[in-house]
């Protein structure tokens, strides 16, 4: 059967500009032209093609672009056989931007947890950490490539700030037993990465603001608390860096913050001493 251009916009519900529209782009072209009138007429099949056209603007494609699909694929299992290829690149692209958005959040997180400095020791708990570390004998500069690592393989499961764990009772300037750790809230696949619930419990911490060459200024004033009241330094030491370098930019290292903690044997108190061990530490510049 055919139809005028008005009773095909009234079955079609597109208006007559659209199709008028559609048959000058090449997307729908009449069946006939009246060659007096120049009214429009379409068939029956013209129908479909609508159909498949609002389907394919529903999905978020251009006209241009479904007019290309519609003159490329002209059998339906040609068209499903394409869709299942978009879909599969839709479903990529929605991983990729999911990725980063969970990096965003964590960022986020990183940033709202964040305390002021406050420059003198302190008495705190910690709690428990689920973390996956990189555990090395080496120098300070071999910290950056072991935290990238890490934050390649868990960027987006992160759950607290980077630290490191300085399991020598003295730094030494090579060879350096250091943990490089990031709290996580699930493991992923990856060689060669320890897991483990770091304990917790009661730390002596100071935080340092600026650059990592001042941060022995924190650490001797830590070490002075410690020592006025015949606390021990029993490693490991933790350094935990709330503000530092990026992966990728290496930030101000003016406002590089960075916590220090030691830990506290479970007999201790801040207040009343009960440990005669005289502390001493070598810090690092």
């Amino acid at each position: 059967m055919e139809y005028s251009i008005g009773d095909f916009s009234k079955i079609s519900r597109l208006g007559i500009k659209t199709l008028r529209y559609y048959h000058e782009i090449g997307l729908l072209i009449p069946a006939r032209i009246d060659k007096f009138t120049s009214y429009r007429y379409y068939e029956e099949k013209c129908l479909s093609r609508v159909e498949t056209i609002n389907r394919l603007k529903e999905l978020g494609f251009s006209l241009e672009t479904i007019k290309e699909i519609l003159q490329k694929y002209s059998e339906d299992q040609d068209l499903v056989e394409y869709m299942q290829t978009r879909l599969s690149d839709v479903t990529k692209e929605i991983n990729e931007i999911t990725d980063v958005r969970d990096k965003i959040e964590a960022f986020l997180q990183l940033e709202s947890t964040m305390p002021t400095p406050i420059g003198e020791p302190e008495a705190k708990e910690v709690p428990d950490q689920f973390i996956a570390s990189i555990r090395f004998k080496g120098r300070y500069t071999d910290i950056d490539q072991h935290m990238i690592r890490l934050y390649d393989i868990f960027g987006t499961v992160i759950n607290g700030p980077p630290f490191c764990l300085y399991h020598d009772e003295h730094h030494a300037e090579e060879e350096m037993n250091i943990e490089c750790c990031l709290p996580i809230r699930k493991k992923m696949p990856a060689a060669k990465i320890n897991y483990y619930t770091l304990k917790g419990g009661r730390m002596i911490s100071i935080t340092h603001e600026g650059d990592y060459s001042s941060i022995w200024k924190a650490y001797q004033k830590i070490v002075d608390y410690l020592n006025k009241r015949d606390f021990p330094i029993l490693p490991p030491t933790r350094e935990i860096y709330l503000r530092g370098k990026g992966k990728y930019l290496p930030g101000d290292p003016e406002k590089y913050l960075t916590e220090i903690q030691f830990i506290l044997k479970e007999d201790e108190d801040p207040i009343s001493k009960t440990i005669r061990t005289k502390a001493s530490f070598n810090i690092h510049a």
